[in-house]
């Protein structure tokens, strides 16, 4: 029987094998679906091992989608198939008059910032060091559209800047 989960693999310290492991929920805590989990946590957990046929296509510390089939006679499961997670990005943004003007984009658990006032970086302070940050991330949804809408968004987030007085330059 076939399962599927999302599983982030590792690269075994014993084997140099890349390997992720699963946990199922205790009945009673909600869904019986299989969820991944780090070597370290404390749920009783097995082991996944990657299929001949994905060996050297997958990459460690990425997050994919899987398909896993129960190992026999053994404890864990064999990744018959895996798809690299893809986010889709929310972009907001944010201005409080003379205050704050911020656009935000949200995606899994990743929030990234461009914030041209009081942005602790260069990459966050400039739309160039934005687009270079988006630019290098590969589990992006339609990366390019999502590029092109922060350039359209910081724009016209400067130019409202500029309205209110600020010094805006680029």
């Amino acid at each position: 029987m076939i399962e599927k989960s999302r599983i982030k693999f590792t690269v075994s310290e014993e084997t140099g094998e890349i390997i992720g492991f699963v946990s199922r929920p205790p009945k009673g805590k909600g869904s019986s679906k299989l969820k991944g989990v780090c070597e370290d946590s404390r749920y009783r957990k097995k082991i996944c091992v990657l299929s001949a046929k994905l060996k050297g296509h997958i990459l460690p510390d990425k997050l994919y989608d899987v398909e896993l089939r129960p190992m026999f006679k053994q404890n864990g499961y064999i990744v018959e198939s895996a798809v690299q997670a893809l986010f889709e990005a929310d972009i907001e943004t944010i201005v409080v008059p003379k205050s704050i003007y911020q656009i935000k984009i949200e995606f899994g658990y990743k929030k990234i910032y461009f914030d041209p006032i009081d942005g602790k970086t260069a990459s966050s302070r400039t739309i160039d060091g934005v687009v270079k940050v988006l630019d290098k991330r590969d589990d992006l949804e339609n990366k390019a559209e999502v590029i092109s809408r922060f350039i359209k968004y910081a724009q016209e987030l400067l130019r409202l800047m500029k309205a209110d007085g600020y010094y805006v330059t680029g």
